[in-house]
């Protein structure tokens, strides 16, 4: 047993890989799942903000930089034309090369390590550079069960590239969590998307990567808080890669180049040269390194990591000065420019790294090429300058154009023209990329002679041209500055238009007024666009000028809409004041028709459908409402609105949506809490609900952008397309089935929008757009077995329209009779089972709901009613009595109320006939009126509830809200109640006669009490018949008031000629 068995056992610091270890290199194919067929096609626009970004290959005619994710390699024929080639690693690619870490080599083949121990800090102390992520493979997070792209894995931004002199290899650097240095083979057969080599000793990101001149070395330079740098050995055969040396490195770089055998670099306050064969390995005899079984492990000197040796020029008067380019003249010298414009020669022929000041221009000196056969470098400045300078001219004086002590002022950045940040020569041509994100060919001259443009701000949209144009444009992309530019497929420029914005006097400096959306008509005869302030503006395609501005929003526009009918062309515009306007096209200038406030919260989008009869808008209350257009034709004018006819509610925030070209009643919904719904709008159903899952399905994303495919072909129309704002990928699902199609990643600060374009033929191309200021075009071809899974499920679909659902999917049946069912129910069972013969029935009743909080008290709980005799203390009940009816309604009395005509009256027994659901009376004494008239059910009760329906009754009539329920009432029914009333008079007065003679103050306050109801009831009744009808109702004058022949009531009195000439009736 070894000594150090016993330390290897009690371990400090555990394993961070919960995975079991694995020997030997694994092969990168079995662990890429087969791709789909989402490729990039082309990139408009670079990422490039340095010279690390940029780098020539000379003998290829090949540069390379870097877009996004990607590392771009261009290749130029005879005639300029430019062919590209993308080079990317997804987060979880694995290389064909392990790199074992230098300082953990128990472990063979680039498992993973314990890397995290102890002695990371002594080691990085003393020069080593050792990384916490000593190896590709290191972090537990990229073991084999793991995959998929986590939270922490996403797409990293590229910032820099070299080329191997030879032009065998490309390395690129990565910025971002756990960055990594890939190195990729520029061979046709390779593939561009595994690296050979993956190295991870970085922790934040890399600056700067550069390969020697004999191809033998590769340097990588991390970012100030990384701190370290670190020489390569490269195998020129399979790539792999070895650490040579290392050393810290805490200034701030701004440039890095080989000079011969020695690696310059320069930043602020800072030239230094390295010498990576000059150092020495580091001797330990006194500690013994052992494997994971405990064996002892002996190490070569010759391949064990050096200290990398570097040495500071002396700066002198320029030790203030900030050197931002270099670029080496032979082994031995190199130039290196500043941003005072100094041109300053560094010389380390004799070792001692002189730098020498040679000449000053008088401009921020940016970037700097250097042609060594014509022995002539050229500068390029910050504001738009380029100049020649012989090599053989630096030691001689020079007056600069503008002198330091007055420096020429700075112009505002929208107003700044384009400065070069790289440059460097392609055999005769200088190969230039500017701040405006463009890449420009310059001849020996100076004169640029071809310009590849794109956009200086963040892309914010694209969109698909339905109709050609005169620039012959398939598509056109606008940013935040008010710049639109239009293109082809192959990413050709095919012309602009800028759009002037105007900014607001506003005290917030920060506010900037920004180009939020654009949309062209299906005609592309017209534009109509929305800015942050909230103005709409439409401008001409012939002219490429504004026609017409009008202030629409209060606030931010979010989405426009465009509709062309036949007669009229209507504009839809939504903003986050929650507000949608509709507007009509009226010449070249809008008018307003219609402001839609049906939403509560910012609303996001809006679509017309394809007919234009149904607008839609969804908001960020969690809701989507469906409009239908309503037109009408007056003064030879055509008015048009939308009227709400739906709202349908989401569970979450709706962030995009789109309706399917061959199905324009069904509509998908990207929602916040990662999923999409496919809506019917017909009746705001939700038919179809899936996540928005990877194809592993571990992890859901946020989708946005949608559009729908339209070809012809079922493979193609089944296609939905949107942008992740949760990964920054571009996706592909089908939208029948819910699965993905494929994923890509590209842009690196975000995808803001996705456009689809599909041809007859079935090709299918995508464009996407990204705040990183790129536009990228993917090229998408279904694999010949999904294709094929599409097309039987679209044949499903197509030959069994009425398959079988599963039940439980389904939703419950209900069938709720409305109010006018019941009451026609209500008024059959009537007519079938009269109470009473009557020539003039009672007319049908509308059956209304009573709202009282006594509605929900049960029967069982209440008092029992008092047994009382037949008198009243007051002419009405109080109102503090609660109600022990559920409903109460005016019934008609038919056995009450006798047959009236104008010649005979028939007098009707007094006697009730008593219904089905009324409670028999118990009682032995079957003769007392009494004490039946006062059980539940009786007389008494029978009162209480016709005082109190006639309270509620006339309550009804009073009332402002029910003028127009009034203005329904019918003649008949008026006649109806005035016979009811009077007939119920008079049977009370009979009664009320036979009773004894004590009880004769009853039948006066009974009398009075109906007299009272029966007079307030009809004067309402007529001033709501005369003021529908307008004096139709007529006041009879045989009627007056006074005492009756019996000596009983009052006259009341006589109505006549009322509506139109109904029969005199009179009360009393």
């Amino acid at each position: 047993m070894y000594p150090a068995n016993s330390g290897h056992a009690l371990r400090l610091t555990p394993a961070n890989s919960p995975f079991s270890k694995h020997s030997g290199n694994k092969s990168p194919h079995k662990a890429m799942r087969t791709e789909p067929g989402l490729s990039l096609k082309q990139v408009i626009g670079t990422t490039t903000c340095s010279p690390s970004g940029f780098d020539c290959l000379p003998s290829a005619r090949s540069f390379a930089y870097t877009a996004g994710a990607s590392a771009i390699v261009s290749t130029l024929d005879d005639n300029l034309e430019i062919t590209q080639r993308f080079f990317r690693a997804r987060p979880a690619a694995v290389a064909i090369n392990s790199t074992p870490s230098a300082y953990s080599p128990a472990t063979p083949g680039g498992a993973p390590q314990e890397t995290r121990n102890r002695t990371v800090a002594s080691l990085r102390d003393a020069g080593l550079g050792y990384s916490p992520n000593a190896s590709p493979m290191g972090d537990w997070g990229e073991s084999p069960g793991s995959k998929t792209w986590t939270a922490r894995e996403r797409i990293k931004a590229a910032t820099c590239v070299s080329f191997s002199p030879d032009g065998r290899f490309l390395a690129v650097g990565e910025t971002g969590y756990n960055p990594r240095v890939l190195l990729f083979s520029l061979a046709n057969d390779e593939s561009s998307d595994i690296p050979l080599t993956i190295i991870s000793e970085h922790t934040f990101g890399i600056r700067c990567v550069a390969f020697s001149p004999d191809a033998k070395y590769l340097a990588s330079l991390g970012t100030v808080n990384d701190g370290f740098l670190y020489i390569w050995s490269i195998n020129s055969k399979t790539g792999a890669a070895r650490l040579h040396s290392s050393n810290k490195c805490t200034s701030y770089i701004r440039d890095m180049i080989w000079m011969g055998n020695r690696l310059v670099t320069v930043g602020t306050r800072h030239v230094k040269v390295w010498k990576p064969t000059e150092g020495s390995a580091p001797q330990s005899p006194s500690k013994q390194r052992f494997g994971s079984d405990g064996a002892p492990v002996t190490t070569s000197a010759s391949l064990s990591p050096r200290t990398l040796v570097g040495r500071n020029a002396l700066l002198g008067s320029l030790v203030d000065t900030v050197f931002t380019c270099a670029a080496p003249i032979d082994d031995d010298q190199a130039v290196v420019c500043s941003e005072k414009g100094d041109v300053c020669l560094l010389d380390d022929t004799d070792g001692n790294q002189r730098l020498v000041k040679g000449r000053e221009e008088g401009f921020a000196i940016c970037g700097v090429a250097v042609h060594a056969q014509e022995k002539v470098l050229w500068v390029a400045g910050k504001c738009g300058q380029i100049r020649p300078i012989f090599i053989r001219d630096l030691g001689r004086p020079t007056t600069p154009d503008t002198p330091r002590s007055s420096p020429s002022p700075t112009p505002p950045t929208e107003d700044r023209p384009a400065y070069i940040v790289a440059m460097a020569f392609l055999e005769n041509q200088i190969i230039s990329i500017d701040s405006a994100h463009s890449i420009k060919i310059f001849d020996p001259s100076g004169k640029a002679v071809k310009n590849n443009p794109a956009h200086r701000d963040a892309v914010l949209g694209v969109k698909l041209l339905e109709s050609p144009t005169q620039m012959a444009a398939s598509f056109f992309t606008w940013s935040a500055g008010g710049n639109v530019r239009f293109w082809d497929l192959t990413g050709n420029y095919r012309g602009e238009m800028t759009i002037e914005l105007e900014q607001l006097s506003l005290d917030d400096d920060d506010y900037v007024n920004e180009l939020k959306v654009v949309l062209a008509s299906p005609t592309a005869d017209f534009f109509v666009s929305g800015d942050r302030s909230g103005v709409l503006r439409v401008i001409d395609e012939a002219t490429m000028n504004c026609s017409s501005d009008i202030k629409a929003h209060g606030s931010e526009v979010t989405d426009v809409a465009i509709s062309i009918g036949k007669q009229s062309t209507l504009v839809a515009s939504s903003s986050r004041d929650r507000m949608v306007q509709l507007f009509r096209k009226a010449g070249n200038n809008l008018e307003l028709l219609q402001t839609l406030d049906d939403h509560v919260g910012a609303v996001g989008r809006v679509i017309f459908s394809s007919q234009g009869d149904k607008l839609l808008s969804c908001s960020s209350d969690r809701t989507i409402v469906i409009r239908e257009l309503v037109s009408s034709e007056g003064a030879g004018d055509l008015k048009v609105a939308f009227l709400p006819v739906r709202t349908v509610t989401l569970k979450a925030t709706p962030l995009s949506m789109a309706l399917l070209p061959e199905q324009p009643d069904f509509l998908l919904v990207s929602t916040a809490d990662k999923s999409i719904q496919k809506i019917d709008i017909r009746n705001g159903r939700s038919l179809q609900t899936f996540r928005a899952l990877d194809a592993e399905g571990n992890d859901a994303v946020i989708m946005d952008a949608l559009v729908v495919g339209r070809a012809s072909s079922a493979a193609s129309k089944s296609i939905l397309a949107g942008v992740s704002t949760t990964d920054k990928s571009v996706r592909l699902y089908d939208h029948r089935t819910g699965c993905l199609l494929d994923r890509a990643c590209g842009h690196t600060e975000g995808v803001t929008d996705i456009a689809l374009h599909q041809t007859e033929q079935g090709k299918t191309t995508l464009i996407s757009t990204g705040t990183d200021s790129t536009i990228m075009i993917w090229d998408f071809s279904l694999p010949s077995s999904a294709q094929q899974d599409i097309s039987d499920t679209a044949e499903q679909e197509g030959d069994t329209p009425h398959t079988k659902e599963n039940p439980t999917s389904k939703s419950p049946l209900r069938r709720i009779l409305s109010k006018s069912e019941l009451a026609e129910w209500q008024r059959n069972s009537d007519a079938q089972n009269p109470a009473t013969p009557t020539k003039h029935p009672s007319p049908p009743r509308q059956v209304r709901k009573k709202t009282s909080k006594y509605s929900l008290a049960q029967t069982a709980k209440l008092p029992p009613v008092p047994t009382i005799p037949f008198k009243y203390n007051s002419p009405t009940p109080s109102r503090a009595e609660p109600s022990t009816r559920k409903n109460l309604h005016i019934r008609s009395d038919h056995e009450m109320s006798p047959p009236t005509t104008s010649t005979t009256t028939t007098t009707h027994s007094s006697r009730t006939r008593r219904s089905s659901t009324e409670p028999r009376n118990r009682s032995k004494s079957s003769g007392n009126v009494q004490q039946q008239t006062s059980e539940f059910g009786g007389l008494n009760a029978a009162t209480e509830q016709t005082c109190r329906a006639l309270r509620a009754y006339r309550k009804k009539l009073n009332n402002n809200g029910a003028v127009n329920e009034t203005s329904s009432l019918r003649s008949e029914n008026i006649r109806e109640l005035e016979r009811e009333l009077e007939a119920t008079k008079k049977v009370l007065g009979e009664r009320a006669r036979r009773l004894k003679v004590g009880e004769e103050g009853r039948e006066g306050r009974l009398e009075e009490l109906l007299e009272g109801y029966s007079e307030r009831l009809v004067d309402l009744i007529e001033r709501k018949v005369e003021a529908r009808v307008g004096g139709g109702m007529g006041v009879g004058k045989e009627g007056e008031e006074g005492r009756g022949a019996d000596g009983e009531g009052d006259g009341g009195k006589g109505v006549e000629g009322g509506l139109g000439g109904r029969s005199e009736v009179g009360l009393g």
